[in-house]
């Protein structure tokens, strides 16, 4: 495309041969121009306006519509070899470059202007160095120019480069014209008048006296567009923190978008099963969608690629906050879920507790002669009275729960008393206790650890006949500790590992009972553990947090 360009500028616009050069170089732009994929089809009307303009320029061509051309073909190589990393292409292109800039004031100018002649030993310099740059050009490797399917053109140094050489080509004719100076000395002028102001402009760019300059209003200017959006986002942050449903979050966000951004006039969302608008839904629109929410914007006029950015980003952040409302309502309903679960499980082993006492006061009535027995009676009186109070603290916990800082408290001797005669059948346990038993514990809580931890053993001591169960309270300087031992086998490294961290399945029956025991004592400010987990010796604890 080069090799034809400069044979034209040879040859001359005026003859044929230059025209049709110039037609072939054209053609040649066509196949490397950066705008329009190579390999799109054109259409019909594409082709006829091509073909006008091939037509027209064949015809009427110029030495000042070479001019403009060249500026017009440096302005978009400049645009180009801004954005190449590799050296190979990067350098290629400021070959390109500087080739055109020679050719346009050496070859293209005096075509264009007559009286802008340089000398004939400057002007050979362009007629001989020019195919020389081209070989130059030729040698060098190749190398990958861009990284996607479409290349890119930074717009704003393609308009800096055609506008430096416009200036310089319009102020050596200036200088010719004002100073009668020949077009070298000109041109020179014109390049030294460039760069004084060049280097002008870049102090007060950026200046190093501690003073803010032209840069900074320039950056002021084209982020002043943000400001919009800064605010409801800050609105954004203010209704997170007050609302908490997001269907509600969503509708009022959007809500202040169409008040805090001047550019759009209303819009509509869809997240999930939820839609709404907001404003006016007329005008030009645009659809943005984010993490399964879609926004939809309208504005009077069409949006540009900034508003477009901003827009998008706005967008994202109003669904990366939805989102986070509906993972943290979705929390709070599993959390709510969590604890209609832990209080159903724990309730339920209350009851079964209270079962395991009937069943103890049924296998008492079935002895022989048990009705007219004096301890029978006396058993009855004792234990009817203890089993309908915890089955109603049991059902006030159902209807209303409450803190166990405010649990039933009870004199210890009192709990331990019941304790030993509701298990009396059991023959297979025994109890001790320090005397005298003076001060209260959390009947509850104790009732409940020592019941599951009976019954487990119970379970046990089907497996195992020789099995013998001991529980002892044991007075210290802070309050109660409750020991449960056996002499029966010791549980696995597993099972006793993941004790009181969770449920565990294994045939001891150990688990869910001993879970949610541990939890209510921590809850209560009691620590449940497993003392001792040897062949002869398991024991239990539960003893006052420290």
């Amino acid at each position: 495309m080069l090799v034809a360009l400069f044979l034209v500028l040879w040859q001359g616009p005026e003859t044929m041969f230059g025209r049709t050069l110039f037609v072939v170089h054209l053609g040649l732009f066509m196949l490397w121009q950066p705008f329009v994929h190579a390999e799109q089809r054109l259409s019909v009307p594409s082709l006829l306006v091509l073909a006008a303009v091939v037509l027209v320029v064949g015809i009427f061509l110029k030495g000042w519509i070479i001019a403009l051309w060249i500026m017009m073909l440096a302005g978009i190589v400049g645009g180009k070899v801004l954005l190449f990393g590799a050296r190979a292409p990067r350098l290629f292109y400021l070959l390109a470059l500087a080739f055109l800039v020679v050719a346009l004031l050496l070859m293209a100018a005096p075509l264009a202007v007559p009286m802008a002649r340089p000398p004939q030993q400057i002007l050979a310099l362009g007629y001989f160095g020019l195919p020389l740059l081209l070989l130059v050009m030729a040698s060098l490797p190749q190398g990958q120019e861009t990284g996607g399917a479409r290349e890119v053109v930074d717009f704003v140094s393609s308009l800096f480069v055609f506008l430096l050489l416009a200036v310089l080509m319009l102020g050596s004719l200036a200088a010719m014209l004002l100073f009668g100076s020949d077009y070298a000395e000109a041109l020179l002028q014109a390049l030294l008048t460039m760069g004084m102001i060049l280097l002008l402009l870049g102090l007060a760019w950026n200046p190093h006296s501690g003073f803010s300059g032209i840069g900074a209003l320039f950056s002021r200017h084209v982020t002043s567009i943000g400001l919009p959006v800064e605010e409801w986002v800050q609105a954004l942050a203010n209704l997170a923190l007050r609302e908490d449903d997001p269907h509600v979050f969503l509708e009022q966000a959007c809500g202040e978008i169409a008040q805090r951004l001047p550019w759009v006039t209303g819009g509509e969302w869809i997240a999930g099963r939820s839609r709404g608008s907001f404003g006016v839904t007329g005008g030009r629109r645009c659809e943005l969608s984010h993490d399964g929410m879609v926004l939809v914007l309208y504005t009077a006029l069409a949006l540009s690629p900034t508003l477009i950015w901003h827009c998008n980003l706005l967008a994202q952040v109003l669904a990366q906050f939805h989102g986070d409302k509906k993972r943290a309502m979705a929390l709070k309903q599993l959390s709510y879920m969590q604890a209609i679960h832990e209080t159903g499980a724990r309730l339920t082993h209350d009851v079964k507790n209270l079962l395991q006492s009937l069943n103890t006061l049924c296998s008492a009535g079935m002895e022989p002669g048990a009705e007219s027995s004096p301890e029978y009676r006396s058993l009855l009186r004792r234990q009817l009275p203890a089993i309908t109070d915890r089955l109603g603290e049991t059902l006030a916990k159902l209807n209303a729960p409450q803190s166990l800082s405010t649990a039933r408290r009870v004199a210890a001797a009192e709990w331990w008393r019941e304790l030993c005669q509701r298990m009396a059948a059991l023959e297979w346990i025994s109890f001790g206790a320090d005397t005298p038993i003076a001060g209260e514990l959390p009947a509850e809580v104790f009732s409940g650890v020592v019941d599951n931890l009976i019954r487990n053993a119970a379970e046990k001591h089907l497996r195992e006949p020789a099995l013998r169960l001991t529980v002892e309270l044991v007075r210290n300087d802070t309050g109660f500790d409750l020991m449960v031992c056996d002499n029966g086998s010791a549980m696995t490294e597993a099972v006793a590992a993941s004790l009181f961290v969770g449920p565990v399945s294994s045939q001891s029956g150990y688990g869910i009972g001993l879970y949610h025991a541990a939890r209510y004592a921590q809850a209560a400010g009691y620590r449940l553990e497993l003392a001792e987990n040897r062949i002869g010796r398991v024991c239990f604890r539960l003893t006052l947090e420290t």
